[in-house]
């Protein structure tokens, strides 16, 4: 009997096909270092950019949006070289206009507000947009008359605020003809009045002197803006309760319900001297110019960007 044996051989790779293969692997390999990498790294750089810029955008849209609504003489502005800046207002909630002796259907010590003597309650003509009947909350004030940023400091018989501790309460009345509907600003009878809002003091409130415009401005906490350079950081700061020192870029508000935000973390510190995040130098020109010019540099990954803005506020009373 014979047997048959199967011998099967293994072909291995040539030095020759070796070598080709890694030729070929070199052109890859340094076509992708001359072509794909730089693409991909311009890409990345791309994306870092547009990042940095709507961190930034979004940055300064927000202290501007605060900025905008606040009340008239309340922005306070510190600003050091080379450490970075702290920008302090406090945001309007709503306002009016108050009752006074000729208004059209205003009379009475009760829709009348008393300038320069304690009163309790009076009415403005129409109502508030955003704020409903009831008492208000319990952060909320009111401020009449703020010439020059004295919501800071006043007190007594040159207040311009009411204090903390006197509570707010919204009823709507009739701004007189027939009552027809209990909607406020809701026409009221034929002789084309309205609805309007009745304020309630729960403590009697001096205010020294009105406004030019009988503008009343509820108001509730302040808030600050601190750009530290050192640090990198552009922190929000609210809840906190108003006080005659002004916050700085090294001295933040303090307060045991304050609440802090970091807005962006990307503020560039590698600038020597600084200069990453400047703001209108001085509290009076702010006053007297009614604008806020803003910039703020943002770095990332070796990418940089740097925007400006200028925010207009309303400084009359």
């Amino acid at each position: 009997m014979r047997t048959c044996h199967l011998i099967r051989f293994q072909r291995g790779h040539t030095l020759v096909e070796l070598v080709m293969v890694i030729v070929v692997l070199g052109i890859i390999g340094v076509t992708f270092g001359f072509f794909i990498v730089p693409a991909v790294n311009a890409n990345q750089a791309v994306e870092r950019r547009a990042a940095l810029i709507d961190s930034a955008e979004i940055a300064l849209r927000r202290m501007a949006r605060d900025i905008r609504i606040a009340l008239p003489n309340s922005v306070r502005v510190s600003y050091v070289a080379g450490t970075g800046f702290a920008i302090e207002m406090i945001p309007t909630v709503d306002g009016g206009r108050y009752c006074l002796g000729g208004d059209a259907n205003c009379s009475g010590a009760s829709q009348l507000l008393a300038i320069g003597t304690s009163d309790t309650d009076f009415d403005i003509l129409g109502c508030f947009q955003h704020l409903t009947a009831g008492p208000l909350p319990s952060a909320t004030r009111l401020v009449v008359g703020d010439a020059s940023g004295a919501v800071y400091t006043g007190s007594g018989t040159n207040a311009v605020v009411t204090p903390a501790s006197t509570t707010i309460t919204l009823s709507i009345v009739n701004g007189g003809g027939t009552i027809a509907s209990g909607s406020c600003g809701a026409s009221s009878g034929p002789s084309n009045t309205s609805f309007r809002h009745h304020i309630q003091l729960s403590a009697g409130q001096t205010f020294s002197a009105g406004s030019d415009r009988r503008r009343v401005f509820v108001i509730q906490t302040p808030v600050t803006y601190i750009c530290n350079i050192s640090a990198g950081t552009l922190t929000r700061y609210h809840n906190y309760a108003i006080s005659a020192t002004a916050p700085t870029p090294t001295s933040p508000p303090s307060g045991a319900s304050m609440v802090t935000a970091v807005v962006t973390d990307k503020v560039d510190t590698s600038i020597a001297g600084g200069d990453s995040c400047t703001v209108t130098t001085l509290t009076s020109d702010v006053q007297a110019k009614g604008y806020v010019t803003l910039s703020l540099r943002l770095k990332n990954a070796g990418e940089t960007v740097q925007l400006y803005h200028e925010t207009e506020l309303d400084n009359s009373q």
